[in-house]
């Protein structure tokens, strides 16, 4: 169990960044940031996006020096950025489905430590890997998804079993305070702004509800050994925690932090290395050449890739309604 972090004080929400550069923390508000990576500056398109992304310029990345909160200087408009996730290609995604199931499995696990059953949302769901684990084990299930063909593949792998809405979190309207769960996994480095976006999922929250959220940590020692090659620097991720800025986000909005906790990814051998080639990690490109087509391209491994995860709970005393809590 890692030692809580605690924060004295809470800042008062800020507006949503910018379709521009910015030079105030997203989360903290803080002007006083620096330059942590100066990689090119451009606005994000389609194929930047998801596991068939053709490039892996990451944009100008900077740190906060307050709250330690890492964010691309360059962010689109949450419009502007659920019209490209809208038509994602899911392809290579798709063809990992093996090592996709088996980190579903291991969130489930991660899930029932703290709850047993319940309601639970999925945001970000995906084809609905974790969402149809989660079914198989008994929970009554939603899902939130704005990539169009992941969603529709989401709904015919849950077979009716639950409620998939192919919006963005913001505009799928669901009620205040219905979930026992509600799950994050890779998400939150994804959203322009997202304090606002742990708020409105903390409203979704029963209270003793409990949130999950897996993110890339920016302190780990895979993004300290790897710097500029570390395979999370990529152009669709707008943020970047370490467990300081991640705490942070959860107490800004109202929740209670439980624990930390690190899990490993599959992926098959192939997509690893080409992960890594792409990269421009020492050796990743001959190992993917190799394996390129052999047996042994499709075994699938557990990684861990430098993330971190978070769980919070929301306090039975919290506020209920939207505007109460946004204006906490």
């Amino acid at each position: 169990m890692v030692t809580p972090l605690s924060f004295g004080h809470r800042l008062p929400p800020q507006a949503p960044p910018a379709a521009t550069g910015s030079l105030v923390c997203p989360l903290c508000a803080s002007k006083d940031v620096e330059t942590l990576s100066d990689d090119d500056d451009r606005k994000l398109s389609a194929s930047d996006l998801g596991s068939s992304r053709r490039a892996v310029a990451h944009g100008k990345i900077l740190r906060c020096r307050s709250c330690r909160f890492g964010f691309r200087s360059l962010r689109p408009a949450e419009e502007e950025l659920f019209t490209l996730y809208r038509h994602l290609d899911p392809e290579v995604y798709e063809k990992e489905l093996q090592g996709r199931i088996k980190t579903a499995k291991r969130h489930l696990k991660i899930v029932h430590r703290y709850a047993p059953g319940g309601r639970l949302l999925d945001v970000g769901c995906a084809s609905g890997a974790f969402l149809n684990c989660a079914a198989d084990a008994g929970w009554s299930v939603a899902g939130v998804e704005p990539a169009e063909i992941l969603c529709h593949k989401a709904k015919q792998l849950l077979h009716g079993r639950g409620d998939i809405f192919c919006l963005p979190l913001q505009q799928a309207d669901l009620p205040a305070s219905s979930f026992d769960v509600v799950t994050l996994w890779d998400v939150l480095e994804h959203v322009p702004d997202p304090l606002r976006f742990m708020q409105h999922c903390a409203k979704l929250l029963k209270p003793a509800g409990y949130l999950f959220a897996n993110v890339p940590d920016l302190d780990s020692l895979q993004s300290r050994f790897l710097g500029e090659r570390w395979p999370l620097l990529l152009a669709e991720h707008l943020n970047y925690f370490n467990r300081q800025s991640l705490a942070l986000c959860g107490d800004l909005a109202q929740l209670r932090w439980v624990d930390f906790g690190r899990r490993p990814a599959s992926f098959s051998l192939e997509y690893l290395l080409y992960r890594l080639a792409q990269h421009r990690v020492p050796g990743a490109s001959f190992g993917h050449k190799i394996l390129h087509g052999s047996f042994l391209s499709s075994i699938c491994v557990p990684v861990f890739l430098g993330e971190t995860y978070s769980v919070w709970t929301r306090p039975a005393n919290n506020p209920s309604s939207q505007e109460e809590l946004l204006d906490a």
